[in-house]
């Protein structure tokens, strides 16, 4: 599978987890206002109060709850043979096919009598291939008539009719164990079905709470970064972040023996070196823009930190990523990364708290 690059903006990483792109923190912290004061010379403010923004609200229901209560149901599921009758969607089925188009055989379009495995209702095979096996009996014979989808992916199959014959080879069906107090409690922290309900309704609407507040704190600052002038970069500190990142990546690629272009080929899925460099320029790119422009706004408003902020915002870092102390902390952050940190804090509870939300979106 391949990788989703992570940034190392406030928003891009902060959120998201440790990254490569982040300094060490053995250099003397850049004082905030300091911090403040470079990057706001760098921006023209435009419109960053009254920002109206498609809210995101999360209402937990009874429903999101029970989904829980079924994924756990189905995590300690057993399966039992069906050894005839009618196969269902959620079966797994083992099955052999072959495909034509317009009569002929088409290359990938077969088992060839070794069987596959298939979880019916997953999704893993061309609309309307798995509904069509659903309904029949184990050892049964019988064809489909499939179109592939036009984005398929081959020129020879693109929304083209197919007819596959099918043989269902054997099948087996999951079975859930009740949903007792007794099960909950050997199964899970919660002693009864009720403590483990209540549990999970607290879960998730503390992740929906902080994935809400992360959304709109990202529509308001995006439109914010939008309307604003960059009138400058700092070329030096955007040219040392591509290169040490670049540099990190390619040491990562030698430690399982690729060069720097194979490995981003085949775990980001870059069509080459050139193009992972100027991935990576536009997410630094992306962080100085919001950086300048949060800093801009805490001039702007007179923002700044204390060393209660920072050391409030090392706690936040470590405690989410569990970390155990500031030297580990400082091995994968910077000082000015965690100052940084504090100062955007400060500057988006204010652009939020100063925002207009339009609209609710569950």
């Amino acid at each position: 599978m391949k990788k989703k690059f992570k940034g190392i903006g406030y928003i891009l990483t902060l959120t998201m987890g440790l990254t490569i792109l982040s300094g060490c923190g053995k250099e003397k912290a850049t004082k905030p206002e300091d911090m403040i004061d470079k990057y706001a010379a760098m921006c023209e403010l435009g419109e960053y109060k009254g920002i109206e923004y498609n809210e995101a609200k999360t209402v937990v229901t009874d429903d999101m709850v029970q989904a829980e209560v079924d994924k756990l149901l189905t995590t300690f599921s057993t399966s039992t043979p069906i050894e005839s009758g009618k196969v269902e969607m959620g079966d797994t089925v083992n099955i052999d096919f072959v495909g034509t188009i317009d009569g002929e055989e088409f290359q990938g379009g077969s088992t060839g009598g070794n069987g596959s495995e298939y979880v019916l209702g997953s999704g893993g095979l061309i609309p309307g291939f798995e509904d069509q096996i659903a309904g029949h009996n184990v050892g049964e014979n019988f064809d489909i008539n499939v179109t592939f989808p036009e984005n398929y992916g081959k020129d020879e199959l693109n929304g083209k009719d197919a007819v596959f014959n099918i043989t269902i080879n054997s099948a087996s069906r999951p079975v859930r164990p009740e949903y007792t107090d007794e099960f909950v409690a050997s199964n899970t922290d919660a002693s009864s079905r009720a403590e483990y309900e209540a549990n999970t309704r607290a879960s998730l609407e503390t992740y929906y709470a902080n994935t809400n507040k992360a959304d709109n704190r990202t529509a308001v600052i995006t439109k914010i970064i939008e309307s604003a002038k960059i009138t400058q970069y700092p070329e030096q500190e955007m040219k040392k972040l591509v290169d040490e990142t670049v540099s990190s990546v390619e040491k990562e690629a030698k430690s399982y023996g690729y060069d720097l272009a194979t490995y981003v080929t085949a775990v980001y899925g870059m069509a080459s070196e050139e193009s992972f460099v100027n991935y990576i320029s536009g997410i630094v790119e992306d962080y100085l823009n919001e950086k300048i422009v949060v800093c801009a706004i805490a001039k702007a408003e007179g923002l700044t930190v204390s060393d209660e902020d920072i050391a409030a915002s090392e706690k936040t870092i470590m405690d989410a990523y569990g970390i155990a102390t500031t030297d580990e902390l400082y091995e994968n952050y910077s000082k000015d990364d965690v100052t940084y940190y504090a100062i955007a804090e400060k500057v988006y509870d204010f652009v939020v708290e100063n925002a207009t939300p339009v609209k609710a979106e569950e």
